[in-house]
């Protein structure tokens, strides 16, 4: 079985999502999930701690370009990385490049982290030839690419067996209200879109974006991850939206609406049996709304949830 490498930027819910199936993630090993840390908080540190205590495996970028750590790795490293997991075996050190990194980044790297296999994250190819020739080594144990950042010459030299393919498969709408019910997510999951079988990966329902907070709430909406028909295999995506889209008013009536649109298609989608499922019930039957961050919680969790019981066939 291929591995999948979910992408999450580490802000609260993301964090308490992966918290939540932890100990299912390390028990299954073949959801690695890759955690650019963006808060200088307890959250951090409590879920790392979390992560450390179920022996989770994860690669965790050590050169972050948002939140609090970002472009500044000594920081990172004196907070988070010294302090919680340079005696922890189970997760892997990763650093992103792009265009304009050099061999003295990535030999700082190298050197900071010696004693631990290492992956590298692809946001572009470095431009500097000797700062190329440092990233395909005996240590480099994942080659993450993110779509269309590489060209294929380079990807296609790297050996099969090590490379992680990762896309941003969430359609970003400037509104809420702009969602459409359903659309494709992903077959990457599939033998058919995914022929050569690598590891991949994907910014779930968040898509590869960052804000610290978010806008107004004209309108709710809760994304949801299914499987195409009754059967494992390709995965689309629905949005449910609240009733009311006009005013950025009364979010938490919002949250119920969405909730409730969701809960009354459910049980016609397959998988409608995890955890986060039995949430969604239970918040429409309550008719409370635990708020926008929890939604987001949910909706990654189901997704993870998703994946782990029967999401990757290939």
């Amino acid at each position: 079985m291929r591995r999948y490498f979910p992408f999450l930027r580490g802000k609260q819910n993301e964090l308490m999502a992966l918290r939540e199936l932890a100990g299912q993630i390390a028990e299954h090993r073949f959801i690695i999930p890759i955690i650019e840390p963006v808060k200088q908080n307890a959250t951090t540190r409590i879920s790392l701690d979390r992560y450390i205590e179920v022996s989770m495996p994860f690669l965790f970028v050590c050169n972050p370009s948002y939140g609090d750590f970002a472009n500044n790795p000594e920081l990172l490293f004196t907070d988070l990385t010294n302090e919680a997991l340079m005696e922890y075996d189970n997760w892997t050190p990763a650093l992103q490049v792009n265009v304009n990194s050099t061999a003295a980044t990535i030999n700082a790297f190298l050197q900071r982290y010696e004693q631990f296999e290492v992956a590298i994250i692809y946001n572009g190819l470095p431009a500097n030839a000797a700062a190329v020739a440092l990233l395909p080594n005996e240590r480099t144990v994942n080659h993450v690419f993110v779509d269309g950042a590489v060209g294929a010459a380079y990807v296609n030299g790297i050996n099969p067996e090590l490379r992680v393919m990762i896309a941003d498969r969430f359609h970003r709408q400037a509104r809420n209200a702009d969602y459409p019910d359903t659309e494709f997510f992903s077959d990457a999951n599939t033998v058919a879109g995914n022929p050569n079988r690598l590891d991949f990966g994907d910014y779930s329902i968040v898509g590869n974006h960052f804000a610290e907070t978010g806008g107004p709430a004209y309108a709710v909406a809760v994304h949801h991850i299914r499987f195409e028909g009754n059967a494992p295999g390709p995965l689309h995506i629905n949005h449910f939206i609240s009733d009311h889209v006009d005013a950025a008013v009364n979010t938490s009536g919002k949250i119920i609406e969405a909730v409730h649109n969701l809960v009354e298609e459910i049980d016609n989608f397959q998988p409608h049996d995890t955890a986060a499922c039995d949430e969604y019930r239970e918040m429409d039957e309550e008719q409370t709304s635990r708020g926008l961050g929890y939604l987001k919680r949910l909706a990654i969790q189901h997704h993870l949830e998703v994946m782990l019981n029967g999401g990757i066939v290939l």
